[in-house]
């Protein structure tokens, strides 16, 4: 009876240290995949506090005769010399606001009552070159005219 009791009480220890090896592995991994999900949140990308003032001006799409102009106070033109428009007789206004680095032009049709946004994230800005990015990842380069 002694050897039956024996073989059940190291059966059980062998039991119990299986049992905390799964809880320690168990652990271990809970511990990775917290980790790894919190590096999915971080970005190598800096938000830069753009000013509304380095913005204002004249600007070129770099290789184009797209222009842009934007003015103080939140409104704008843009409009293609290559098309034979001139900043005049565009009918590409637009007005724009400033978030720190996110940058949106909202163009006004015929109708006043249709508004189309663009979003912008602006990736680089000095007083001569401008870069930003749509919301599909496309970057454009303009320059300061």
């Amino acid at each position: 009876m002694k050897n039956e009791e024996l073989k059940v009480v190291s059966g059980q220890c062998s039991v119990v240290s299986v049992l905390r090896k799964m809880v320690c592995v168990s652990i271990i991994f809970i511990f990775h995949f917290l980790f790894s999900i919190s590096l999915v949140g971080c970005s190598d990308d800096p938000v830069l506090d753009v000013n509304p003032d380095d913005l204002t001006g004249k600007w070129v799409v770099e290789n184009t005769q797209e222009y842009w102009r934007f003015r103080s106070g939140g409104t704008g033109v843009t409009w293609d010399e290559s098309e034979d428009i001139s900043e005049e007789e565009s009918n590409l206004r637009f007005e724009w606001m400033l978030d720190r680095d996110e940058l949106t032009c909202v163009f006004r049709g015929e109708n006043e009552n249709q508004a189309v946004p663009k979003v912008y994230r602006i990736r680089e800005i000095t007083t001569s070159s401008m870069k930003w990015e749509n919301i599909y990842g496309q970057t454009t380069r303009l320059k300061k005219i």
